[in-house]
């Protein structure tokens, strides 16, 4: 990667300091009209949310152009594309983010649209990833190009996007080929990559045997800046120079669409210990889950950081309860999301805008997903009808500012009472970015979609949510 490369995906580290635009006070309160598993009346979710324009707005604004333009024959994924959709730069690599992000991306979007073309390029992307699999000590290469040269051989938390994007092929697909290599990933990550209580939470060597300092999700060394992700909203933002262990959020999400597609009480078994842990762990006074912790299992790191995380979190707990595991998740993930709303910018209409300066800043474009998502979810699921003014509002603002209605697609980012300029305002992609592409987008309008369809049924609460599984650490 050349320094030019670095220079333009990078924001400085303050875009993330998202200023607090609402006192606690000013939001509503996680229980106040909480009511776990207790979707309302189709009637009432039709008012919000709008099947078909998910669909079509997914499909054929943003997801279309992805399968069209980014798919090469052998299956890689070209991210750095320009406005227009061309390959933009030098830059030509396929890596496990990137390349499971797409993929999962597409694989989501034909489970909606069921548009034959996307089959050909999810299975042609699928089998690429499957070959980025390192045959001799098993996960997946961080990094490789368009022909499997390896650019990178570490084995980061990114495996993640491997595990989630095969497991969701194989579901959808019906290839069972996906789901064996998922399982068999899964049993890698689940015995070569812990921390504690939890999987794939650090970066590796090639054969595991250590970790590597300052990668994705690799501990101490996601405080030091040292790479465009780590300042640009991921793990170290919730970390510190005292970070020692942490959470992969996105390792948990692939847990669940693992278990989801399987059935399998082996990944069951894996996510309840982790819920335990979770509930452990959680932060009852403040009210979220910390993903870094110190030597000692001690949260570290300021939360009001990286809110985006905070409505995540809250999305994949209700997730977990659908699934089968215990309500009070609810409970934590609403909490979660009232300390996120503490961020809101109640006069843009989203989370950010504003630097610790107090003046305009950037909003990235993933946290306004995750807004969205979350207070949809928690107000058609669990009763939170007061949360439907700030998913209104972020999805207006969304719509007004991110859709690119000329050439199709997302802009990055929007800066209050700022024009876009500049190459970088209009790059469709980046490998860096990290890996700006279209998983935040699909993930907020598929969920939207599964959680309002006609005939959604919640899966039934398990007979035994928690296996009582205990680790130490």
């Amino acid at each position: 990667m050349t320094c030019q490369t670095i220079r333009r995906v990078s924001l400085p580290v303050f875009l993330l300091l998202l200023c607090s635009a609402a006192s606690a006070a000013d939001t509503p309160a996680a229980t106040a009209n909480l009511k776990p598993n207790s979707r309302i009346p189709l009637s009432e979710v039709q008012k919000h949310i709008d099947r078909d324009w998910l669909k079509n707005t997914l499909t054929h604004g943003l997801v279309d152009y992805w399968v069209k333009h980014s798919v090469e024959s052998n299956g890689f994924i070209q991210e750095d594309l320009d406005r227009q959709w061309r390959p933009w730069g030098t830059q030509r690599e396929a890596s496990i983010n990137g390349q499971g992000r797409q993929l999962l991306s597409m694989t989501l979007a034909y489970e909606m649209g069921k548009d034959p073309k996307y089959l050909d390029a999810i299975k042609r992307a699928a089998d690429f990833l499957m070959k980025m699999r390192d045959p001799k000590y098993g996960g997946y290469y961080d990094r490789v190009g368009p022909d499997f040269k390896v650019i990178d051989d570490s084995k980061t938390g990114y495996q993640s996007f491997a595990l989630y994007s095969l497991a969701e092929v194989g579901r959808i697909t019906g290839d069972k080929k996906y789901l064996d290599a998922a399982m068999v990933l899964f049993r890698e990550i689940r015995d070569k990559m812990r921390d504690g209580p939890f999987i794939g939470s650090g970066s590796y060597v090639r054969d595991f045997s250590k970790r590597v300092p300052g990668g994705p999700f690799g501990g101490r060394g996601l405080a030091q800046s040292v790479s465009p992700n780590a300042q640009r909203g991921g793990a170290a933002a919730f970390g510190g120079a005292e970070r020692r262990h942490g959470i992969n959020l996105h390792m948990f999400e692939a847990l669940l669409g693992l278990y989801e597609a399987t059935k399998s009480d082996e990944v069951w078994k894996e996510i309840s210990s982790e819920l335990d842990a979770i509930a452990r762990l959680y932060d009852y006074d403040k009210g979220y889950l910390p993903e870094g912790y110190d030597a000692n299992w001690k949260g570290v790191g300021d939360p009001s950081r990286n809110p985006g995380h905070l409505f995540e979190w809250a999305s994949l707990l209700s997730r977990a309860v659908e699934l089968g595991a215990d309500p009070k998740f609810i409970e934590l993930g609403s909490r979660s999301l009232d300390l996120g709303l503490q961020s809101y910018n109640d006069k843009v209409g989203g989370l950010g805008g504003v630097n610790s300066r107090g003046e305009p800043a950037p909003m990235l474009w993933w946290p306004q997903c995750e807004v969205i998502k979350a207070t949809a979810t928690y107000a058609t699921l669990h009763g939170r009808k007061e949360l439907w003014p700030y998913y209104e509002k972020t999805l207006n603002f969304v719509k007004t500012n991110y859709f690119d209605t000329q050439d199709g697609g997302w802009f990055e980012t929007y800066t209050p009472g700022q024009p876009r300029k500049g190459d970088k305002a209009f790059i469709k992609g980046s490998v860096d970015g990290p890996e700006w592409g279209s998983y935040h987008q699909t993930m907020v309008f598929y969920e939207l979609w599964r959680i309002s369809a006609p005939d959604y049924k919640p899966w039934p609460t398990k007979a035994a949510t928690s296996q009582n599984v205990t680790r130490s650490f």
